[in-house]
C-alpha cells in the first residue's frame, strides 16, 4: 500500500498542533487543574489535531512546491544572496534568543522559532530587494589594483558573450558591424531563436517566409567568414514562454547583453537591469551631422581643387566643398547640401550657393 506525503504531512501536523494545543492549555491550567480546565485543555488538544489535519499540507508541502517552482527561473546569483540574507536573519534570531528566554511561559519556548522564522525572511527579502546596490559594493571592493606581475600583464580577459535576438539576425546589419571589429567576444543564438527563424522560413505568409530564410541565410554566412565565434546553444529556460521573456531571463542568468531591434524588448529588458546593445540606436549615432538638401550656414575659408570652388567647413572640421563660391573666401554665406561622400579618411559635404 503506498502513503502519499500528504497523509503523511496531516498526520505529523495533527499530532504537532495537538501536542501544542495541549501544552497551552496545560500551561494556562492551574497545578491542580479543575474540570473546566481539564475540558478546555481537551478542546483545545482536539482543535490542534482538527486544525493540523486540514491547514498542515498548506503550510508545508504547498509552500516548498511553490517555492521550488520559482526557485527555477530565479538566477544562481540571486539564491545565493537570499541564502545570505536568510542566514544573517538566523544570526540577529541566535542573538535575541537570551533576552527572549527571561520571558515567563509559554512565551519564551515559542518565541525563538517565530523569531527565527521572521528574521530569516526579513534578511532574505531584504537582499533580494537591494541585491543590485549589494553587487554594486562587491564591486566596489573587489577593485584592487592588479600585481604587476608577468602572470597578470599576461592574463586573458574572459571571453565576451552577445545574445543575438531574432530581429538583429533579420536585420542584416550585425554581420557588417562585426567586420568592423567594433564588437568583441562570442555571439550566441540560443536555440529558441533558431527554432522562431525556421518558424518563419515555413511560414505561409512570403513576407513572413523571406524574413525567415533571410536570416537563416544570413547566419549561414556568418558561421562560415564571421571574424567573431557563433554559437548555437540549445537551452531550455523554465517559466516563460515568450521568447522575448526567454531571451531577458538567459540573458540575466549568464550576465551577457542582448543584441536587438526590437524597441519593446529593448525597454521591458532595460526595466528589469538587462543591457540591451540596439543596432537602431548605434545607427542613428553615426548618423551624418547634414543630409541632402539641407541649407547651411559656412565660412567659405579656402579654395577648392576644381575651378571656382570654395570649402568651408562644418563645427567637427567636416569639409564642405561649395561650388561657385570661390569669390566669396573670407566671408559667410547660405549653402544648400547637394551630396555626401564617405571615404576612408572621412566625410565630404557638397553643396553649392543658395539664390538670394
Amino acid at each position: 500500500m503506498k502513503v502519499s506525503l500528504n497523509f503523511l504531512v496531516r498526520i505529523a501536523g495533527m499530532f504537532a498542533l495537538s501536542y501544542l494545543g495541549w501544552a497551552i492549555g496545560h500551561s494556562l491550567s492551574d497545578a491542580s487543574p479543575n474540570e473546566l480546565q481539564q475540558f478546555a485543555t481537551q478542546l483545545l488538544l482536539l482543535a490542534g489535531a482538527g486544525l493540523g489535519l486540514l491547514v498542515t499540507p498548506s503550510l508545508t508541502i504547498e509552500p516548498v512546491q511553490e517555492l521550488l517552482r520559482r526557485s527555477r527561473s530565479i538566477p544562481l546569483t540571486d539564491l545565493f544572496l537570499i541564502g545570505a540574507g536568510v542566514m544573517i536573519g538566523l544570526i540577529f534570531a541566535v542573538m535575541l534568543t537570551v533576552p527572549i528566554a527571561s520571558l515567563p511561559e509559554p512565551l519564551n519556548r515559542y518565541l525563538p522559532t517565530g523569531a527565527a522564522i521572521l528574521l530569516a525572511y526579513i534578511g532574505g527579502t531584504i537582499f533580494a530587494a537591494r541585491k543590485r546596490d549589494i553587487f554594486d559594493v562587491m564591486r566596489h571592493w573587489g577593485r584592487t589594483a592588479p600585481a604587476l606581475t608577468l602572470d597578470a600583464r599576461e592574463a586573458k580577459p574572459p571571453t565576451r558573450r552577445l545574445i543575438l535576438d531574432t530581429s538583429a539576425i533579420i536585420d542584416g546589419r550585425i554581420a557588417a558591424v562585426v567586420h568592423t571589429g567594433f564588437l568583441e567576444g562570442t555571439l550566441i543564438v540560443p536555440g529558441f531563436v533558431l527554432a522562431e527563424l525556421q518558424q518563419l522560413a515555413d511560414s505561409g505568409d512570403d513576407l513572413r517566409r523571406a524574413k525567415g530564410r533571410r536570416g537563416l541565410e544570413l547566419l549561414n554566412s556568418m558561421q562560415k567568414d564571421s571574424p567573431l565565434p557563433i554559437e548555437v546553444i540549445n537551452i531550455e529556460v523554465s517559466g516563460a514562454t515568450k521568447v522575448d521573456d526567454k531571451l531577458i531571463a538567459m540573458a540575466r542568468q549568464y550576465s551577457c547583453p542582448i543584441i536587438t531591434n526590437d524597441f519593446n524588448l529593448n525597454r521591458v529588458a532595460g526595466l528589469q537591469g538587462v543591457r540591451v546593445l540596439s543596432l537602431n540606436q548605434l545607427s542613428e549615432s553615426v548618423r551624418p551631422p547634414v543630409i541632402q538638401d539641407q541649407r547651411l550656414q559656412v565660412i567659405i575659408r579656402n579654395e577648392g581643387n576644381a575651378r571656382q570652388q570654395g570649402v568651408g567647413y562644418l563645427e567637427d572640421g567636416t569639409p564642405v566643398i561649395v561650388e561657385d563660391a570661390r569669390h566669396l573666401i573670407g566671408h559667410s554665406a547660405e549653402v544648400i547640401v547637394t551630396r555626401l561622400h564617405q571615404t576612408q579618411t572621412g566625410r565630404l559635404v557638397f553643396a553649392h550657393l543658395a539664390e538670394s
